[in-house]
C-alpha cells in the first residue's frame, strides 16, 4: 500500500508531518505499507499519483501539479490536504476545484481543542466508544482558520472548541479531499504525540479502501467489495439465486 506525500521538509526533521507519518504507518502482517516522499517539483508520471493509496499534501505546489492532482481525486483518488502554513490555501483550491480558499494563520490564547467530532462517520467511528472517545486531551497551539461558506458541498467532521472546522470532507467527482486545518506535528498540535494519531491514520487509509481486508463472512444486505474477492482469484464466481453464475 503506497502513501504519496508532498512536503518540502527532510524526512529526519522531527519537527515536521514526515517524520511522524513514516513511524505511524510500518509494515504490518497484513499489508506492506510505504510512504513515497516527494518535493512539490519533483518530476513524476501519472502512473506514480494513480498508484498511490493515499496522497496527503503538506505545502503548496505548482499550478500544474495542483491540477493533475485534481484530476485525480475526480477520478476516484482520496486525498488528505494538510493546511500547515496559509500558503497552502491556493493549491487546496485548486485541488478541490473551487475558484478560491481563504485560509487565516490562527493563534488560541492557550489552545485549542476538538471540541465537536462526528462518531458516526466512519471516519471516527472506531473512536465512538467512550472509552476511546475523549480527544480532549489534544491541545492544538494554532490552526488555519477556513471558511465553511468556501466549501458549499463540504460535511465538517470536527470542530475546534471555538467552533472553527478542525477536519472537513468535500466531494470531488469519484473521490473525496479531506482537509486537516492544522498540521500533526508539534509546532502546531499534539496529534501525532497522541494515542489517537495511528488509528485515524488507518481510518483514512480505509476511507479509500487502501487497507480493508476481505471478510470471510457477511449478512444479508451487507456489501461485498467484489474487487477485492477478483483480487485473490482471477475466476472467481458468484452464484446468484436463481443458480446463474457470473465471472469477476
Amino acid at each position: 500500500v503506497k502513501v504519496l506525500y508532498f512536503g518540502s521538509e527532510s524526512a529526519t526533521d522531527s519537527k515536521q508531518p514526515l517524520y511522524f507519518l513514516q513511524r505511524a504507518l510500518q509494515q504490518t502482517p497484513r499489508e506492506d505499507l510505504e510512504v513515497r516522499a516527494e518535493t512539490p517539483n519533483a518530476p513524476l508520471t501519472p502512473t506514480d499519483i494513480q498508484t498511490a493509496a493515499l496522497v496527503i499534501v503538506a505545502d503548496s505546489l505548482p499550478g500544474d501539479l495542483a491540477g493533475t492532482l485534481h484530476g485525480a481525486v475526480l477520478g476516484g483518488k482520496t486525498l488528505l490536504c494538510l493546511l500547515k502554513n496559509r500558503a497552502a490555501a491556493s493549491s487546496l483550491a485548486t485541488i478541490a476545484g473551487l475558484s478560491r480558499v481563504s485560509a487565516e494563520e490562527t493563534r488560541p490564547n492557550n489552545y485549542a481543542m476538538l471540541g465537536d467530532i462526528d462518531f458516526r462517520d466512519p471516519l471516527f467511528s472506531p473512536f465512538a466508544d467512550p472509552k476511546f472517545s475523549d480527544f480532549t486531551k489534544i491541545h492544538f497551539w494554532r490552526y488555519r482558520r477556513i471558511d465553511p461558506a468556501d466549501f458549499p458541498q463540504a460535511r465538517i467532521l470536527a470542530r475546534f472548541d471555538s467552533g472553527d472546522p478542525a477536519l472537513l470532507e468535500l466531494p470531488v467527482g469519484k473521490g473525496r479531499l479531506l482537509v486537516l486545518t492544522s498540521g500533526w506535528q508539534p509546532d502546531d498540535s499534539q496529534l501525532a504525540l497522541s494515542t489517537k494519531f495511528v488509528p485515524l491514520l488507518y481510518s483514512i487509509l480505509e476511507r479509500g479502501g487502501a487497507t480493508r481486508a476481505p471478510a470471510s463472512l457477511y449478512q444479508v444486505g451487507d456489501t461485498v467489495p467484489a474487487a477485492s474477492l477478483a483480487a485473490t482469484d482471477a475466476q472467481c464466481k458468484i452464484v446468484t439465486p436463481d443458480g446463474s453464475q457470473l465471472t469477476l
